[in-house]
């Protein structure tokens, strides 16, 4: 099971913001408080790619891998209520160039590419946020901008509370 943490003060109730296409319900279960189950964790925090990958595995995740329509929209829509901007997710191209690959070494398998990205623009672009453009699809960026991430954990909660 993946769970979601939200890692900022605010309260989130248990309904997630939705959009005409999307409505769901963020359950805790067994959670400890501010994790939900389904496909990651969210950080308001603005850190660069790398210090948010950092800060993921130091809680034992990873920035999310997303492999699924249903699954950006589960991790893009807890987002909208406290930063609708852009969102760091794991997918990069760091090690080699139009190569991609999620940080949590898992295939890609799902590709949500804004029109005309990646574009590795002024070949400065290596790593991946969502919310470009106006449908609020993926874009490459440099990977020093400050933006906020989510992460992701394989770690159930009933192996969290032990």
């Amino acid at each position: 099971m993946i769970l979601l943490l939200f890692l900022f003060g605010l309260t989130l109730g248990a309904e997630s913001p939705s959009d005409k296409h999307y409505h769901r319900k963020l359950q805790r279960g067994n959670c400890p408080m501010f994790w939900f189950s389904f496909n990651g964790r969210v950080a308001a925090t603005h850190m660069s790619w790398a210090d948010a990958e950092l800060h993921c595995v130091s809680e034992r995740a990873n920035l999310v891998s997303i492999h699924s329509l249903e699954e950006h929209h589960f991790v893009k829509d807890p987002m909208k209520s406290f930063d609708p901007g852009p969102t760091w997710i794991g997918l990069s191209d760091t090690q080699k160039e139009g190569r991609w690959m999620w940080s949590d070494g898992s295939a890609v398998n799902f590709e949500l590419w804004g029109a005309g990205q990646p574009d590795d623009y002024r070949g400065m672009e290596d790593c991946v946020h969502d919310s470009y453009g106006s449908d609020l699809k993926w874009n490459d960026d440099p990977c020093s901008s400050p933006t906020p991430f989510v992460c992701a954990s394989r770690i159930g909660c009933l192996q969290q509370l032990r």
